[in-house]
């Protein structure tokens, strides 16, 4: 086990994970971990960002096994309420397919259920994205057009510089693909997708299409926001979490959407 891990608030109360998205970082949580202190928080960096920069990415299954050790080595009960956003919500997906003992509920935000389509486009974008990244002026604006808030701009900034390319590019190419892991329709585990209105047409969808396919799913919108809402709207994001880990209802802003 080579990720590296953060550990706060409360040992021995329910155990939260977070698992931030592509190009960021622990960092991306801050917030969240404050307005929950009162939760025993595990933060980490994934494969390939951050102080894990040393650890290869390989797969999102392969990012899933090591996050399920982290949760059996260090969670209340080897139990884990599973928070992730864009890359880390295809994480969580993945423990709620094949590692379901160790998830209570899975939180998954900003993520599509199928294969983008014009995948070419993409992949050509994606391939200028990878090559230009390493400019901090072209990083500036890349990040810019993610609309995280002014404070966190430059952390973000050096976030993405600091990602590998190959990390980039690898999950890059699993996104532009993506299917939903096997299993995840049969899945026991309780789930909350969710999205921000406002973000791209795809993933906005999926929280519909998820939320019909998977029988132990709901599906909710934060009306307005964007892809990492979590940001834009910290409070909210964080009552969410909140009301899943204690079963109360969820803040009356989000949109529920019916199967």
């Amino acid at each position: 086990m080579s990720l590296y891990i953060e550990e706060s608030g409360t040992q021995g109360a329910p155990s939260i994970v977070f698992l931030h998205g592509s190009g960021t970082g622990r960092w991306m949580w801050t917030q969240q971990i404050a307005d929950l202190a009162d939760f025993h928080c595990i933060n980490l960096d994934l494969p390939g960002h951050g102080k894990s920069l040393h650890d290869e990415w390989k797969s999102m299954a392969d990012t899933a096994v090591q996050v399920a050790e982290v949760i059996r080595s260090r969670a209340t009960h080897q139990r884990a309420f599973v928070v992730g956003l864009s890359l880390g919500g295809y994480i969580a997906l993945e423990l709620a397919a094949h590692h379901p003992a160790q998830v209570a509920t899975a939180i998954v935000s900003s993520v599509t259920s199928a294969p983008f389509p014009n995948s070419g486009a993409l992949k050509f974008q994606l391939n200028v994205i990878s090559r230009l990244k390493r400019f901090r002026w072209f990083s500036w604006l890349f990040v810019k057009s993610m609309r995280v808030p002014a404070d966190v701009t430059p952390v973000y900034v050096e976030s993405f510089q600091t990602m590998s390319r190959t990390a980039f590019d690898r999950v890059g190419y699993e996104v532009l693909h993506y299917t939903l892991p096997a299993g995840i329709e049969q899945s026991s585990v309780p789930m909350l997708i969710t999205a921000g209105g406002a973000d791209a047409k795809p993933i906005v969808a999926a929280v519909t299409d998820l939320a019909a396919r998977i029988p132990s799913a709901i599906g909710v919108i934060a009306p307005g926001l964007h892809h990492a809402w979590n940001g834009e709207d910290p409070a909210l994001f964080s009552a969410m979490i909140r009301a899943v880990v204690t079963g109360v209802p969820l803040p009356p802003a989000l949109q529920s959407i019916t199967r």
